[in-house]
């Protein structure tokens, strides 16, 4: 067991993690410990004093080193606890079909089971690509048929055991065992049959309902933002494929090796068609550029930074711009803006094949893990797609970066509306 289990927990667990690279000049990131736990839950922009000490790319954490040690078991090919799943994605917008995946490794990481690679991703897919593997690094075994309730385990019930102790997980009779087929086959029951299934692993697993127990026994004094940061990390490894790309769109774009950024979030597109996006359903108004900019400014004064990432899906956005010259402005002019978006929400769009799903997908990812690898980010947390940046900014760095929301603080309740905004309640 020792010498292979310490190869498995050896792997790496951030394929975009930066280089070491004396030259890099990083942005302020203040030490885990040097805040309150699950502070981000309860406020809507963090401004850490901005002196030398605290400027720097990463940091190492124990807890976090720990956390994606035992990730990166359960999700192995030889992970050896006797049970293991294939939690299927419920497909929405695409951070929306990250974030379902979050409450499953949550149970797997309490309980003992070991991860097969998520179903599903259909959505997202086109002739040239299908799958999970197109964006995302391989989990668990390939070609496994799961179904928590008749999987015989890979090896002995005491080598399971040894291996559950080894890495602090934790195997219990009331396991809510009941949730795993759920996770297998979730999907938005719409009032079906399957309903009350539905709310009720969510509730089991809603740390707003109850608490740190839902979390994994071994990072409960950690917090909530702690562990899905640490998920988001470990589970969305980007294929070799897809991380190339992105390393190619930052030479492409411009993207400055040797002075800080700050990542901005500006959305339009489906997400202001009233029809689909109310702000009673989502807990958001739209807003343009002009209106983010008070915040870029606050913060680029704070932390001397001239540059900006900017991730938009409009093009009127990108004009707006040149309004702002004293910025440097750093965005992909060969991403596809407008069109059926400003029209038809892109569930609708994916779901009739008016836009391909792969390409689709491959555009969000590029957006996320680039905000991701900024210094700062300033956006909006009723956003799928700036709550998780934040979170892979954070688990990549292992400590916290300044951020602004316009309108919510941090959340996550996968399958239930507990998020507040300055608007009114929606799903996070």
């Amino acid at each position: 067991l020792g010498l292979a289990l310490t190869a498995v927990l050896a792997v790496g667990v951030s394929a975009l993690a930066r280089k070491t690279n004396p030259e890099r000049k990083c942005g302020v990131c203040l030490s885990m410990d040097q805040v309150p736990v699950d502070f981000i839950m309860k406020n809507k922009e963090f401004y850490p004093p901005n002196i030398q000490s605290e400027r720097v790319c990463s940091r190492y954490n124990a807890a976090a080193n720990l956390f994606q040690r035992q990730l990166a078991y359960i999700k192995s090919p030889e992970c050896a606890l006797h049970r293991r799943f294939s939690p299927r994605a419920m497909e929405n917008g695409f951070g929306a079909t990250m974030m379902s995946l979050v409450k499953p490794v949550e149970q797997a990481m309490t309980y003992g089971y070991c991860l097969d690679k998520p179903a599903q991703f259909k959505m997202w897919s086109s002739k040239r690509c299908g799958g999970w593997e197109c964006f995302f690094s391989q989990i668990g075994q390939s070609n496994t048929t799961t179904n928590a309730n008749i999987v015989k385990p890979k090896k002995s019930m005491d080598m399971a055991h040894q291996v559950a102790a080894t890495s602090f997980l934790s195997e219990r009779v009331d396991d809510k065992e009941e949730c795993i087929a759920w996770w297998e086959v979730q999907y938005d029951t719409d009032d079906d049959q399957n309903a009350p299934l539905q709310e009720n692993c969510a509730v089991l697993f809603s740390h707003a309902l109850l608490g740190e127990a839902v979390l994994p026994p071994a990072f409960q004094d950690k917090g909530l933002f702690f562990t899905v940061s640490q998920i988001t990390k470990g589970l969305y490894e980007l294929a070799p494929k897809v991380q190339a790309r992105i390393q190619e769109k930052k030479r492409r774009i411009g993207w400055p090796d040797n002075s800080p950024i700050i990542g901005l979030h500006v959305r339009l597109g489906d997400a202001c068609i009233k029809s689909e996006h109310s702000v009673g359903e989502h807990g958001r108004h739209c807003n343009n550029l002009k209106d983010f900019m008070p915040y870029v400014r606050k913060m680029s004064k704070l932390y001397a930074i001239k540059n900006i990432y900017l991730a938009t899906d409009s093009g009127g956005v990108l004009n707006d711009t040149l309004k702002y010259p004293q910025y440097n402005w750093i965005y992909d002019k060969s991403t596809r803006r407008g069109g059926i978006l400003d029209k038809k929400s892109i569930e609708y769009s994916l779901s009739h094949g008016l836009i391909d799903g792969y390409d689709e997908g491959l555009g969000v990812i590029d957006d996320v893990y680039l905000l991701a690898d900024s210094d700062a980010l300033v956006g909006k947390f009723t956003s799928n797609i700036d709550r998780v940046a934040y979170q892979l900014m954070t688990g990549i760095s292992n400590c916290y970066k300044p951020y602004f929301s316009m309108d919510s603080t941090w959340c996550f309740d996968h399958g239930l509306k507990s998020g507040r905004s300055d608007y009114g309640a929606f799903w996070c």
